[in-house]
């Protein structure tokens, strides 16, 4: 590539300037600081790549603040074949033209010809080279990077004696590597793509199968919380059953003290009664008429009270009768729920035992499949025998093979050939072999051993080859055999076999590792083994069931869950027959207590009535003082008896315990209220789980588990085999790397041969470098003292800077020459060095362009060749 001439209008503060460039030697181009010169070279990449109606801030930075116009840009190239003028104005009526001058005439406009310079520029320039290839102001002393320049590596490749389309078809092979490997990777090494996907998939995967499976567990822990509370209800039962029949004991050893209390304050009554007549015997006549009144008055009441309480034993009989149906009817009601419960214990054992029969066909369908992979490897291990070509075999084949076309170069290259032409028609003879040629006719022969050639009855002549050809010769046929027995160990016929054998080989191993990946996530973390045995206590299992064949397993969790439906509502009629019952009791208990109650105070009014009676007789028999006497004699007898009575009652009921019988029957009526009310709560916490578990069975957890262990598999299988293709791309990639590090470790002695030419004329015959594969300058040495590059002074920085660029230019092939741009540069050199610096210029001016932007032309006063072009404001 070549510039002839630059045209910039209106751009920034450049209003107009033509420049012309010669096709050959340096270029000074000098003026003022700010006159634009650093402008020439952005105004450059923007003709070759922006579109003329672009708005990158690239664009938009050149466009003059002084007027409302756009920025033109004209340049003439030549590249290739070709040369071409090419305008583009920006901003304002954007505008491309281009005018093609060789090898033919051609014009064309806006995107056609900026598509049209695009594709010549990637036809015959080097875009890596045309970017390395320049010094700018900001960066003139960073390190060069020429490792992406494929013009450069041909010519390094001729100079190393490589073929030169090998680095362009390298390059491209390296691009395809390097963009597989982008699908697996970020550049950094990091998954990415489908790799990453892969992995996020089975992580996916895992964390759900871990959710399903807790919600499983979760299932799994309420229904042995329902068996814990249906225990725990049956317990409460009976804790209860015992609790009312401490409270009924308790209850009649209380009934029993207040009879003997009634007794005892009737006894006391009765001795009152005694002593208050013998009191009253002086008063016969007013006691005989409260007698009388109190006759009348207690025998009204005796009569009221009897009448209420035949009225309360035709209540205790009414009732008595409701608490025996009360009772039956809680005993059917518990036999209900008893049946109730065996029928959903069925309804769960045929639920189970179908769970049972369903993994059981599932375990079946698994081991199948595993038996199949099997059967296949066990192929592939058959097949594999078979092939006989080993790895080792293989290297020792492609290692004889190699040395053999080693060999025959080095022989066709070492070895002599000689050609016969007949003046006039002869007969010769060499090696049992008789040729014959006609005048003007030749024959030509390579000599690789001591051979005879004969004119017969003429001359005898002996060609003896150099040691060299024997050697060569020699070397040939021990590659020969070598290469031969190498094949006969491997049973194959020649190389192309060999090669077919190890790939099929290889292709089997591959089959190998992907059924046994297969096969060991079908397994997971069971053995084959286990999983037959399981199948078998499964089978077994099922087989003792078979009447469970024709069941549906949606039809068992039905009946199971109308089954439980009917448990709980038998559940609660049983408590409700309970309670009522429990009323029932509770009612007859009172009507019977207040009966007793009143037979008891109906007895005392008769007895009081009674005695008034008595009282009444004998005062009415009494005439005289001496009956009333002997009536106070016998009342007071009666008074002491009673008041023995009193005692005697007294006695009995101390002997009872009363405030012993109290506590009992309090802490007796404490316990059945504690378990009723614990009972509730077990009732209500039982239903809660029956509810939950009614819930659960809606949401099909179990099959969202299987669901989920079925996608992790099929996660499994995807990852194994992108991590498969991950890693064979990153193994493909480190191969190929470390293969471009050695084929670029030939480039390097070429390239550092010309800078060593180039840079000994700047700094003496003891300067050396040490250059890397990347062509980069890895450290300094200077009359035997080595310094590595990055502490090297900024002015050495960028004369060995400029120094490469200039190498680089003198190396690629003149198709391939791009001019090399420098701005502003050597403001760090020293005379002396300047002045050297110019000597290399002259040197490579006479290869290509070399254009230089300064604003301070003595520094290139020693380049003896530049043609100078002054900028005017």
């Amino acid at each position: 590539m070549k510039l002839h001439r630059l045209v910039l209008s209106n751009f920034r503060g450049v209003a107009h300037r033509e420049i012309e460039f010669p096709d050959h030697g340096v270029v000074v181009v000098c003026g003022a600081n700010e006159i634009g010169k650093s402008s020439m070279i952005e105004a450059l990449d923007l003709l070759l790549e922006a579109k003329d109606r672009s708005t990158k801030k690239e664009v938009k930075q050149v466009k003059p603040t002084h007027a409302d116009v756009g920025s033109e840009i004209t340049a003439e190239i030549s590249t290739g074949p070709y040369r071409f003028v090419y305008r583009k104005r920006f901003h304002k009526q954007y505008e491309t033209e281009l005018t093609l001058l060789t090898p033919s005439r051609e014009q064309l406009t806006g995107d056609e010809a900026h598509d049209r310079v695009r594709a010549i520029l990637a036809e015959t320039v080097d875009t890596e080279l045309w970017r390395a290839q320049r010094v700018l102001q900001a960066a003139s002393t960073a390190a060069v990077d020429l490792s992406g320049c494929d013009a450069l590596s041909r010519a390094l490749d001729i100079a190393a004696g490589e073929v030169a389309a090998s680095a362009a078809g390298e390059s491209s092979l390296i691009e395809r590597i390097d963009a597989e490997y982008a699908r697996y990777f970020t550049p950094t090494g990091r998954p990415t793509g489908e790799w990453a996907a892969a992995i996020s998939r089975l992580a996916a995967a895992e964390e759900e199968v871990a959710r399903c499976a807790a919600a499983v567990a979760e299932v799994d822990e309420r229904v042995r919380r329902h068996a814990s509370l249906t225990e725990q209800l049956a317990e409460l039962a009976q804790h209860q059953a015992r609790a009312q029949h401490r409270h009924a004991t308790a209850q009649a050893a209380a009934d029993k003290i207040a009879v003997l209390t009634e007794k005892h304050h009737q006894a006391q009554l009765v001795a009152a009664a005694a002593a208050a007549t013998s009191a009253a015997a002086t008063k016969a006549h007013t006691e005989r008429l409260r007698l009388r009144t109190e006759f009348d008055t207690r025998a009204a009441t005796v009569a009221a009270l009897d009448a209420e309480a035949r009225q309360s034993a035709d209540a205790a009989a009414r009732v008595r009768a409701d608490v025996a149906a009360a009772d039956a009817a809680m005993d059917q009601a518990a036999c209900v729920r008893a049946a109730a419960q065996r029928r959903a214990e069925s309804a769960r054992r045929i639920l189970e035992q179908l769970g049972d029969r369903d993994e059981s066909e599932r375990l079946s369908a698994r081991l199948a499949r595993i038996d199949a992979l099997m059967g296949d490897r066990d192929r592939v291990n058959d097949e594999l025998g078979a092939v006989a070509v080993t790895e080792e075999l293989e290297r020792r084949i492609e290692d004889a093979a190699a040395a053999v076309d080693r060999a025959r170069s080095r022989l066709a290259l070492i070895c002599a050939t000689l050609e016969f032409t007949a003046a006039a028609e002869i007969e010769l003879a060499t090696g049992g072999q008789r040729v014959s040629l006609s005048a003007g006719e030749s024959w030509s022969m390579t000599v690789t051993d001591s051979t005879a050639v004969e004119v017969p009855g003429v001359l005898t002549a002996r060609v003896i080859p150099a040691a060299t050809a024997i050697d060569a010769q020699a070397e040939y046929a021990a590659a020969q055999t070598e290469l031969t027995a190498a094949l006969g160990a491997a049973g194959v016929a020649d190389l192309a076999a060999a090669r077919r054998a190890a790939q099929q080989r290889r292709d089997l191993e591959n089959s190998h590792e992907q059924l046994n990946a297969i096969i060991a996530g079908l397994c997971g973390e069971d053995q084959v083994d286990e999983l037959r045995c399981r199948l078998a206590r499964l089978r077994a299992g099922h087989s003792t069931h078979s009447d469970l064949a024709a069941m549906d397993i949606s039809a068992a969790r039905a009946e199971l869950e109308a089954a439980e439906a009917a448990c709980a509502a038998a559940d609660a009629e049983c408590e409700t027959r309970r309670r009522v019952a429990a009323s029932v009791a509770r009612e007859f208990a009172e009507v019977s207590t207040r009966a007793t109650a009143l037979q008891t105070k109906v007895a005392t009014h008769r007895a009081e009535l009674d005695a008034v009676s008595d009282r009444l007789a004998r005062e009415r028999a009494s005439v005289s003082d001496e009956d009333l006497a002997a009536a106070a004699d016998d009342e007071r007898r009666a008074a002491q008896i009673a008041e023995r009575r009193v005692a005697e009652l007294a006695e009995q009921l101390a002997a009872a315990a009363p405030d012993m019988a109290a506590a009992e029957l309090a802490e007796a009526t404490e316990q059945v209220e504690v378990l009723r009310i614990r009972h509730s709560e077990v009732v209500r916490a039982l239903h809660e789980v029956s509810v939950e578990l009614a819930v659960f069975g809606t949401e099909g957890r179990q099959s969202k588990l299987d669901t989920a262990e079925a996608e992790r598999e099929r996660a499994a299988g995807e990852y194994t085999r992108v991590r498969r293709r991950a890693r064979a791309a990153e193994l493909l990639r480190l191969v190929m790397a470390r293969h471009r590090d050695v084929t670029r470790l030939r480039y390097v002695e070429p390239f550092r041969a010309e800078l060593l030419r180039l840079g000994r004329l700047v700094f003496g015959s003891t300067f050396d470098v040490d250059i890397d594969s990347e062509l980069r300058i890895r450290s300094r040495t200077l009359d035997g003292c080595t310094v590595p590059y990055e502490s090297l002074s900024g002015g050495a920085k960028e004369q060995l800077g400029i120094l490469v660029r200039l190498a680089g230019a003198t190396l690629v092939a003149k198709e391939d020459t791009v001019p090399v741009l420098i701005d502003d540069a050597l403001g760090f050199a020293d005379p002396e060095r300047l002045a050297r610096m110019g000597e290399v210029f002259d040197v490579v001016g006479a290869h290509g362009q070399v254009i230089v932007l300064t604003c301070t032309p003595a520094r290139y006063d020693d380049v003896q060749s530049a043609h100078r072009i002054e900028l005017c404001g």
